[in-house]
């Protein structure tokens, strides 16, 4: 897609100059990352574009990045295993529940769907996606605006996430309960979480033991 966008554009790298291109757009996402700002398809396309030097217009460039981040329909993440009994259950022990992601080359239009699809959407009431707000975490507006559309404090809230430097350190920052998911990749780099899980199944009893704790203080 993107050599054909570039020949669009008269420039046609070799196959080695255009990985060379692409790598160095996956460092622009990192630093992007590193500094809490989004870098989505379109940025990738308009990074791509900028490396050969070349121009396209914005119909060509939208196109392109809409047409990666279609790929995401090619092959559906799978749900780790108890999400999909967690999730209802949560629910209905009258936990409110939102998403916050940072969302990279999958939009939140096409998370949406993969929630609908495994019919999990319903459940949350809060979606907050990097590619919609145009920051990442920790920035503490992915969290505040997160709470806001639940209704929550954060003091009353619990935000589960599998990467320290971004999930934990937003919510801590925030004086969120932190738990760190090492189900599918454990990072144990610091900060360190107030609780670690490894299966979905752990939270609602972790949860509801923080909730009778806190009430009763």
């Amino acid at each position: 897609m993107l050599s054909a966008l570039l020949d669009s554009a008269g420039a046609r790298p070799s196959e080695d100059e255009l990985s060379r291109a692409y790598r160095s757009g996956f460092d622009a996402y990192m630093a992007a990352w590193d500094r809490g700002v989004h870098f989505g398809a379109r940025d990738q396309v308009l990074h791509i574009l900028d490396f050969f030097h070349r121009d396209a217009s914005a119909d060509k460039v939208d196109l392109a990045a809409r047409e990666i981040e279609d790929l995401s329909l090619l092959a559906f993440p799978q749900l780790l295993p108890g999400v999909r009994e967690t999730i209802p259950e949560l629910s209905a022990a009258g936990f409110r529940l939102g998403i916050i992601s940072d969302t990279s080359l999958t939009p939140g239009r096409l998370l949406t769907r993969f929630l609908a699809a495994d019919g999990l959407l319903d459940y949350f009431s809060a979606l907050t996606f990097s590619d919609v707000t145009g920051y990442t975490k920790p920035n503490p507006r992915m969290f505040r605006d997160t709470l806001t559309h639940l209704g929550a404090t954060p003091e009353r809230a619990a935000h589960v996430g599998d990467t320290p430097r971004t999930d934990i350190a937003g919510a801590k920052t925030l004086g969120m309960l932190a738990i760190r998911c090492a189900g599918a990749v454990d990072h144990e780099e610091p900060p360190t979480a107030d609780f670690v899980i490894r299966d979905h199944r752990e939270l609602p009893a972790l949860l509801q033991r923080q909730r009778r704790e806190r009430q009763a203080r």
